[in-house]
C-alpha cells in the first residue's frame, strides 16, 4: 500500500513537472509569435491607414462620415454577435492543451467554431432582411433622432449596402476566431501570412472600385470579398489540426462560456458602444456630417498610434498569461504581468508622446488641409491614451479573465459607458467633437484604474511598485525629448520626418543617462533572449 502511494505521489509530481515544461516551453515561444503578430500588427495598421486615405482623397468628407458611420456599424454588429469566443480561446486553449493535449483542444476549438457560424448566419439573415422592419419600428419612437434614423434604414441606398455588410460580417466572425486559435498556440505566423496578403488584396480591390467610381458601394463590397477570402485561407491552413479527433478528456463549457460572456461585454462597450455612444450623442446635438468625420479620423488615427507597436500582443499576451497561470502560480502570472506592461510602455509610449507634441502636423501631413481641424481633435485624444497604455489595461483585463474574475472587467466597462455618456452629455453641446473624444478618453481611463485596482489585491506588491519605479523614468525620456516641439513645427512631411529622427536620438540619449531598466529585467530578458539582452544593459541600472 504504502508502495502504491509512493509511485502515486511520483507519477503526479512527474505529471506537474511536465506540465510546468510545456508551459515555460510556451512562453519562450511568446517572443517569436509576437514579432510575427507585430509585423502582421503593423502592416494592418499601415494598411488602414492607407486605406482611410485612398478614401479621403477620393470622395468628399461628407461621404467619409457616411462611410465612417457605416463601418462602425459593423464593428458594433461584429462585437456583438462574437460572445467573447475569442477571449475564451485564448484563455483555455492553452491550459486545455498543456494540460490533456492537442487532441483535447481542438476539440473545443471545433465546438466554439460551430457554435459562432450557427450566430454569424442567423446575423447574416437579420442584417439582410431586417432593415425596413427596424425602419418602421423606429418611427414609433416619439423623438427627432428616432425618426432621423428612420428616414435613414428606409433610404435603398443603405438597404443595398445589407448585402454585402452581412457577407463581410459572415468572413470576419470566422477570421476573427481562427485568429484567436492561432495566437493562443503561439503561432502568429499564420496571422502574418495570411492577414498580411488579405489586407493587401483589399487595398488592391478598393483602389480599383475607387478608380472605376463605384464610390462607397464598391469599397464595402471589396471588403465582404477580403472577408470571405480571409475566412476560407485560415480554416484551409488550420483544417489538419482542426481535424485532431477528439481525446479522452472534454473541457466544460460552463466555465469557458462564462468568460466569453464577461469578455463579450467588454469588447462590446469598449470596441463599439463606447464610440457608438459618441455617435448617438453628436447626432442628438446637431452636430455636422462633416465633424463627425472628423472626429472619426482623430479617433481611428490616435487608436492605431496607441495600438501601433504593441499589435502583436493581441492574443499573444493573454496566451501568455494564462499559461504562466497555469498550477495558479500566482508569482509567474505576477512577473508575466509586470512584464508585459513594461514591454507595452516601451514600444507604445514614445510614439504617443511624438504625437501627442506633433498632432496638428501631423494631420495636416497625413489628410492634407481640408482636414487640419483633426489636429487638435487628435491631441486630446492620444493624451487619453497615453495615460490608458502606461495604466495597463489591457493587460489587467487579461489577468482577470485568467484568474477567473471575468465579471469585474464586465463591470469596468459598464461603469465607462455611463461615463461617456455622463460626460458626454455635458462636453459635447459645447465642446461639439473635441467633448466626445474628451469623454471618452476619460471613460478608458477610469476602467483603466478599476481594473489595476482590482488585480493589486491578487498580485504580490513587490511587482506592482517596479513598475511604478520603471514607468516614471521611463516616461521622463521621450517628454524630454519632445520638448523641442513645442518650439519647432515642421510644416511639411520632410520636416516632419526630420523632427522624428531628431525626437528618436534625444530619445535614446536621455535613456542612456536615466536608465529606466533593473538588473532583474535584464535577467528574464537573456532566459528569452540572451542577443536582445546584450544591448538593453545600456540602458539598465547596477
Amino acid at each position: 500500500m504504502e508502495e502504491h502511494t509512493t509511485m502515486s505521489t511520483l507519477t503526479i509530481k512527474t505529471k506537474l513537472a511536465q506540465r510546468d515544461t510545456e508551459a515555460q516551453c510556451l512562453l519562450k515561444r511568446t517572443p517569436s509569435s509576437y514579432l510575427f503578430g507585430q509585423a502582421y500588427g503593423l502592416w494592418f495598421y499601415i494598411s488602414l491607414f492607407l486605406f482611410t486615405l485612398l478614401i479621403t482623397h477620393n470622395v468628399s468628407p461628407q461621404q467619409y462620415g457616411i462611410f465612417a458611420t457605416i463601418q462602425t456599424t459593423i464593428n458594433t454588429i461584429l462585437y456583438i454577435i462574437a460572445l467573447g469566443l475569442e477571449d475564451a480561446i485564448v484563455t483555455f486553449v492553452p491550459r486545455v492543451s498543456t494540460g490533456h493535449g492537442k487532441a483535447a483542444s481542438a476539440q473545443l476549438i471545433r465546438r466554439l467554431l460551430g457554435l459562432r457560424c450557427i450566430v454569424l448566419i442567423a446575423s447574416a439573415c437579420i442584417i439582410i432582411f431586417s432593415l425596413p422592419t427596424l425602419a418602421t419600428l423606429a418611427t414609433f419612437i416619439p423623438i427627432q433622432g428616432a425618426t432621423n434614423a428612420a428616414r435613414a434604414l428606409g433610404n435603398p441606398a443603405l438597404q443595398a449596402h445589407a448585402l454585402p455588410i452581412a457577407i463581410y460580417v459572415l468572413g470576419a466572425g470566422i477570421t476573427n476566431l481562427l485568429m484567436a486559435v492561432s495566437a493562443a498556440r503561439m503561432q502568429m505566423h499564420q496571422v502574418f501570412f495570411i492577414g498580411s496578403a488579405t489586407q493587401l488584396l483589399l487595398l488592391v480591390l478598393g483602389y480599383i472600385a475607387l478608380l472605376n467610381g463605384w464610390n462607397i458601394d464598391g469599397v464595402l463590397w471589396m471588403q465582404a470579398i477580403v472577408g470571405v477570402l480571409s475566412a476560407i485561407f485560415f480554416a484551409s491552413w488550420l483544417a489538419p489540426f482542426l481535424a485532431t479527433p477528439g481525446g479522452l478528456y472534454t473541457q466544460p463549457l460552463k466555465p469557458v462560456l462564462q468568460v466569453g460572456i464577461s469578455a463579450w461585454q467588454t469588447n462590446l462597450v469598449s470596441g463599439a458602444l463606447l464610440k457608438q455612444a459618441s455617435l448617438i450623442l453628436l447626432g442628438i446635438f446637431a452636430i455636422s456630417l462633416t465633424s463627425i468625420g472628423y472626429f472619426n479620423l482623430s479617433f481611428q488615427l490616435a487608436d492605431a498610434a496607441n495600438a501601433l507597436m504593441v499589435a502583436g500582443f493581441a492574443g499573444v499576451g493573454g496566451s501568455a498569461l494564462a499559461t504562466a497561470f497555469i498550477g495558479n502560480n500566482y508569482e509567474r502570472l505576477a512577473r508575466c504581468w509586470q512584464t508585459l506592461i513594461k514591454v507595452e510602455t516601451l514600444l507604445a509610449a514614445p510614439g504617443l508622446i511624438f504625437c501627442l507634441f506633433n498632432a496638428p502636423n501631423l494631420a495636416h501631413a497625413i489628410y492634407g488641409s481640408q482636414y487640419d481641424p483633426v489636429g487638435s481633435l487628435l491631441a486630446i485624444f492620444v493624451f487619453f491614451n497615453i495615460l490608458t497604455r502606461v495604466i495597463g489595461s489591457t493587460i489587467h483585463q487579461s489577468c482577470l479573465y485568467v484568474i477567473g474574475k471575468p465579471k469585474l472587467v464586465a463591470l469596468s466597462q459598464w461603469i465607462s459607458l455611463l461615463l461617456v455618456i455622463g460626460v458626454g452629455c455635458v462636453t459635447i453641446p459645447t465642446l461639439g467633437p473635441a467633448g466626445a473624444l474628451i469623454a471618452d478618453g476619460v471613460a478608458r481611463v477610469a476602467a483603466g484604474v478599476l481594473l489595476l485596482t482590482w488585480m493589486l489585491n491578487k498580485l504580490p506588491q513587490e511587482y506592482p511598485r517596479a513598475l511604478l519605479s520603471f514607468t516614471w523614468r521611463f516616461l521622463l525620456a521621450p517628454t524630454l525629448a519632445a520638448l523641442p516641439n513645442i518650439f519647432w513645427h515642421p510644416s511639411d512631411r520632410i520636416l516632419l520626418g526630420i523632427s522624428g529622427v531628431v525626437f528618436i536620438i534625444l530619445f535614446l540619449g536621455f535613456l542612456l543617462i536615466i536608465k529606466p531598466l533593473t538588473a532583474m529585467d535584464i535577467e528574464m530578458v537573456e532566459v528569452m533572449k540572451p542577443r536582445i539582452a546584450h544591448y538593453l544593459r545600456w540602458f539598465a541600472r547596477e
